[in-house]
């Protein structure tokens, strides 16, 4: 009896691990208390550097402009990931005067736009071969009898 009582203990024990969820962490999530540690015209790029350590990205543009992204993602089981939390912020210094934070911005994720993706392929010279064609196309092309 004890010993059955702890394999369904065991089993429960494996059940109830099956279903929590797996936590991911990607990015750079900011907490709040870091957040607080950055003041525009007070900060410099040094400082950032030193509280938040290197950008997740740098504007294309502007490379005085400093994006922060992290977000935390939650799954159970086999479904899709479900995000908990998500926080962008963007830094702009000054280069002028000593590059010093001019502003910290926190964006709002919701203003967030998937890319749409395009169906159109670059057109290359040449045929299409299936497979078949390309096999039946090499035989006798290479390795041919030198000896003669």
């Amino acid at each position: 009896m004890k010993n059955a009582t702890a394999k369904i203990a065991v089993i429960m024990a494996l059940a109830l691990a099956a279903c929590s969820p797996t936590v991911v962490t990607r990015g750079n999530l900011i907490s709040e208390t870091k957040f607080q540690q950055v003041q525009p015209k007070v900060s410099t790029r040094a400082d950032v550097m030193q509280y938040w350590g290197p950008p997740t990205t740098t504007s294309s543009f502007d490379p005085n402009t400093w994006y922060y992204i992290g977000e935390t993602t939650s799954q159970k089981g086999i479904y899709a990931p479900e995000v908990e939390k998500r926080r962008m912020i963007r830094v702009k210094f000054d280069p002028a005067n000593n590059d010093t934070v001019v502003e910290v911005a926190d964006l709002d994720p919701a203003e967030a736009r998937d890319i749409q993706l395009v169906g159109r392929q670059t057109p290359a010279a040449g045929k299409d071969y299936t497979v078949i064609q390309q096999l039946i196309g090499n035989l006798g092309k290479y390795n041919t009898d030198t000896a003669k």
